[in-house]
């Protein structure tokens, strides 16, 4: 009886720790061939003239548009505090947006700047990759109001997929779409007591998976979670600050398809994490001290 006991006991610990222990580790490698390329799709505005101008009486950005000969202009004004361009292989598009209030208004012109579409949105654009323009709705940091990332086709300005986690008062950071997959990392505030937990979510098809990437104490007031992706791994690059100036800083890995937390790594403070790039096996991290580079070793 006894040594079934302990037999039993030796195996609830060996599943412990198999649970609880980390699935891989961070090697640092040489970060001499980082490069952060190709994290924004865009294309050159050829021979256009985009000028913006912002009128702060009425919160509105005006766009002037010109043909580089000098023959065709085109104005249009939209509402926004901020504003931006993008020029993609269809066309171009003008966008203005309150951050705050998670609005933005928008117009699709060809290049010949006749107008394709026009339309507004609750919520802000992030960035722009091959699948389209992504965007992020965000409610007041601790509130009882809902985030989602939506992504517009800008050839026909309808939305092509959205996402809303399910998390009440959270910030959307950072959004990563790949293979099919949506990823997005979010935080959120719980209480009692005041904690701000950093968490990533993967929407694949009917398939929602979520994990925790780390927290800190008290309020957030800087969250930055930068996200890349391939079909083996998902990596996010932290960084978190309360109110009182703690703050941290570092770099997690998880299996792509199911979130299982694979390995962290934490940074000293003051290594602010800007950029994040994952090549294969290896993790690039651009940070305010300079890049560092690791080789994932994994058991998944």
């Amino acid at each position: 009886m006894d040594k079934k006991k302990k037999l039993a006991t030796l195996g609830f610990v060996l599943l412990a720790l198999v649970y609880f222990l980390p699935k891989g580790l961070l090697t640092p490698v040489n970060p001499d061939e980082a490069s952060f390329d190709g994290l924004n799709v865009s294309a050159k505005c050829g021979s256009l003239n985009i000028q913006t101008a912002s009128i702060l009486e009425n919160f509105s950005c005006v766009f002037t548009v010109s043909s580089a000969n000098g023959t065709q202009t085109v104005n249009y004004t939209l509402q926004g505090i901020s504003s931006g361009y993008l020029c993609a292989r269809e066309g171009l598009l003008l966008y203005a947006y309150f951050t705050s209030d998670s609005q933005s208004s928008m117009i699709f012109l060809d290049y010949n700047l006749s107008e394709k579409w026009r339309r507004e949105l609750p919520a802000y654009p992030l960035n722009y990759t091959g699948e389209g323009l992504i965007l992020v709705s965000n409610p007041t940091f601790g509130s009882s109001g809902s985030s989602c990332v939506y992504v517009l086709n800008i050839s026909t300005g309808r939305l092509s997929g959205w996402f809303c986690p399910d998390v009440l008062g959270g910030h959307v950071s950072d959004v990563k779409i790949t293979g099919g997959r949506i990823y997005v990392t979010i935080g959120e505030p719980r209480r009692p007591p005041l904690e701000t937990h950093a968490l990533i979510y993967m929407k694949d098809g009917e398939k929602v998976k979520k994990a925790e990437i780390t927290s800190i104490s008290g309020e957030g007031v800087g969250i930055r979670l930068l996200i890349d992706a391939n079909e083996k791994y998902a990596v996010v690059s932290y960084f978190l600050a309360n109110e009182r100036g703690d703050e941290k800083n570092g770099i997690c890995v998880f299996t792509a398809g199911s979130l299982r937390k694979i390995a962290c790594k934490e940074f000293k403070e003051g290594e602010r994490p800007t950029k994040v790039k994952l090549t294969g096996n290896i993790v690039y991290v651009q940070t305010t001290n300079g890049v560092k580079a690791y080789k994932i070793f994994s058991l998944w």
